[in-house]
């Protein structure tokens, strides 16, 4: 089972390389390290948030922002080590 790269997913990954100036990866492993790397910077910019935001407001939305990057950045990571990737 792999991960498809359409939906949110394929066009984040896009946004991400074209942002960097990196090359688009080919294979699936590639693709599936992209996607890690991205959901990292994800999982990095929720938590600078929920670390800066004072609004009360605002607090139960960065703490689901940070859980969900979270949660996204473990599901690669166990999905890489499913499929004996090493970096």
């Amino acid at each position: 089972m792999g991960i498809p790269l359409h939906g949110i997913a394929g066009t984040a990954s896009k946004i991400y390389h074209q942002v960097l100036n990196v090359p688009y990866p080919e294979t699936e492993e590639e693709k599936l390290m992209s996607l890690i790397r991205a959901a990292h910077s994800d999982w990095q910019r929720a938590e600078a948030m929920f670390h800066e935001v004072t609004d009360p407001d605002l607090v139960d939305h960065a703490i689901y922002d940070l859980l969900a990057a979270k949660t996204k950045y473990i599901y690669l990571l166990k999905t890489a080590k499913n499929k004996d990737l090493h970096w």
